[in-house]
């Protein structure tokens, strides 16, 4: 009995041991970018996380794939990957691209980071995505294990001969990870990984991607096993060409991880691929929801009134090779279209941000959506509208743009003054006060009654001149607008 229960607790034990890394589901986000437009471009990032993604999949994980993505894409990525996790799950990011060090901090930059010097670390944490601070979502959306690889120690990308630059010379910082985490890192702190052994090395993947595929692929080995002999493997490959490369590894998992343990039958994967531009025309389904991005500047929206509707005019952040619209809640979004002109900032033909709605549109949400240079989707974004404030703030604007117009001297039987453009515009207007000379701004020149379906007539019968007092050498006209806004008091001068 002795002996049988000793071989019960020995099983229970195994079980769990085993049973983190089999029952659990994994889900996995795989990022490899070559593509940097401000920064020194590499060469086998991609190929690096094609090669991981594969894997991955054979060791049952979910995988979310992104290549050459930028911040919103990335930011994409990461939201599909924080929708797959479930209470218990395991998580992995794999990254390979450039990363930078900014006090102590390690950020993954996306191939859309700007250039930055001195003074300008700001631009990279703005523009980057910082390593803890991915591992502390995983969590807080349930994952009980964390796992980050990143092939980023790479040389410091904002470096330039002979002038100061931000940040490590090259390399990542050392981490703490919290409970449950499992950090590796290409290279230990301060050195950088080699993309490649020589011009002439033909091997598809960097020197410490090609090692960890092979330790990935031998089942029975923990994670810290995995590590170790990656960091073993990698240093004797470095030193044959003269470089100190030691990978880097922070294990904070209580007892051992194992992603392939010896005799486990893991259930097969699967590689999901983030797309992104690549001419796609698809626009987004009503329902789709964005990451918030840090501080992105917004499009503004203008709207005109004429007596066949309102044109809507949108001006973008950015340059943007395709633009789309939908109006209220429900429905599709609409491609505005092309313009019969190149953007130089693209290299492509401009899209159309405008369109068209009824005269009898009454308040909405409009949102608007556009992808950017790379052909990645910006954000959607909700204008309101609101047809009376907007017809106003129309008026409004011609009205301060053309003030010298407000009124207009004339001989006709004695002097007589034209408040022509004031009752175009009216709109805009709650109330016009005058004065002759210098005397307080205190009558009243009443208009008549704003008509939105046909705002810009002027009505049947509406007063549009006065008398002026004999000898009147000028007068003084103020507007209070419908806004509750009041002009400064304009000065004009009677002919001589």
């Amino acid at each position: 009995m002795r002996i049988l229960a000793r071989l019960v607790g020995l099983t229970a034990c195994l079980f769990f041991v085993l049973s983190p890394a089999l029952a659990a589901k994994r889900v996995a986000l795989v990022i490899g970018n070559n593509d940097y437009e401000n920064v020194p471009a590499l060469q086998k990032a991609v190929n690096d996380a094609g090669a991981i993604s594969q894997e991955l999949a054979k060791l049952g994980f979910d995988v979310v794939s992104a290549e050459n993505v930028g911040r919103r894409a990335m930011s994409r990525a990461l939201v599909e990957l924080e929708g797959k996790i479930e209470t218990g799950d395991t998580a992995l990011i794999y990254f390979a691209g450039h990363g930078f060090a900014v006090d102590g901090t390690n950020y993954l930059l996306p191939v859309d980071v700007p250039a930055a010097g001195p003074g300008e670390e700001g631009l990279v944490r703005d523009a980057s995505f910082a390593a803890n601070g991915l591992s502390d979502r995983l969590q807080e959306k349930g994952a009980t294990t964390v796992i980050l690889i990143l092939d980023a120690c790479r040389d410091n990308p904002f470096a330039l001969p002979g002038k100061r630059s931000i940040g490590l010379t090259r390399g990542l910082s050392r981490m703490d990870p919290a409970e449950g985490m499992f950090v590796l890192f290409s290279a230990g702190q301060g050195q950088s990984a080699l993309d490649r052994l020589s011009d002439t090395d033909e091997n598809p993947n960097s020197v410490f991607t090609r090692t960890l595929l092979k330790e990935l692929e031998e089942p029975g080995l923990s994670m810290v096993q995995i590590a170790k002999r990656t960091q073993s493997e990698v240093k004797e490959l470095a030193a044959k060409v003269d470089h100190v490369q030691v990978p880097a590894y922070y294990d904070q998992i209580v007892g051992d991880l194992y992603l392939a343990p010896e005799g486990a039958a893991l259930a097969k994967g699967s590689i999901g691929t983030l797309e992104e531009g690549g001419g796609k025309s698809v626009l987004p389904a009503p329902e789709q929801k964005v990451a918030a991005l840090p501080a992105n500047p917004q499009p503004i929206a203008s709207f005109t009134r004429s007596n066949s509707g309102w044109m809507v005019n949108v001006s973008l952040p950015e340059a943007a090779t395709q633009f789309g619209y939908r109006i209220g809640d429900k429905g599709a979004f609409t491609d505005a279209g092309l313009l019969d002109a190149l953007d130089q900032r693209t290299g492509a033909r401009m899209p159309k941000t405008s369109f068209e709605m009824a005269p009898d549109q009454g308040k909405t949400t409009i949102y608007v959506t556009w992808r950017d240079r790379r052909g990645e989707q910006a954000d959607i974004v909700p204008i309101n509208f609101d047809p009376t404030s907007a017809l106003a703030d129309e008026h409004k604007k011609i009205l301060e743009q053309f003030w010298t117009s407000w009124i207009a001297f004339r001989e006709w039987q004695g002097m007589t003054v034209y408040f022509t453009q004031l009752v175009s515009y009216r709109c805009a207007i709650k109330q016009v006060r005058y004065s002759f000379g210098d005397q307080p701004v205190d009558k009243i020149f009443k208009l008549p009654p704003c008509d939105p379906t046909d705002p810009n007539a002027v009505p049947d019968g509406a007063t549009l001149y006065m008398k002026v007092p004999p000898k009147t050498q000028s007068m003084q006209v103020q507007l209070i607008y419908a806004d509750g806004t009041m002009s400064p008091a304009r000065s004009f001068n009677a002919p001589k």
